[in-house]
């Protein structure tokens, strides 16, 4: 079983990231959620805050204003502004 997932994050004009992941937080409008991998299936809506990403290569954290999100068992999307 694999151990990560993947991750897209757009915004309305660029790619912000695309890649594995092997944990995601997101400032979602009923706090803060934390992803891992086979997470069950959800949509929510994000607020302003900061989406964390942990990977093989480190930490990145990356500022939104709002968006949605799309979890599934093996990827994430994320449409933010």
């Amino acid at each position: 079983m694999l151990k990560v997932m993947r991750l897209y994050i757009y915004s309305l004009d660029k790619i912000l990231y695309e890649g594995d992941a092997d944990v995601l937080t997101v400032p979602s409008e009923t706090g803060e959620l934390s992803i891992l991998p086979h997470h069950a299936p959800i949509v929510t809506t994000l607020k302003s805050g900061k989406v964390m990403i942990r990977s093989k290569d480190g930490h990145q954290n990356i500022p939104i204003q709002s968006g949605f999100a799309q979890i599934n068992q093996d990827q994430t999307i994320l449409l933010v502004k």
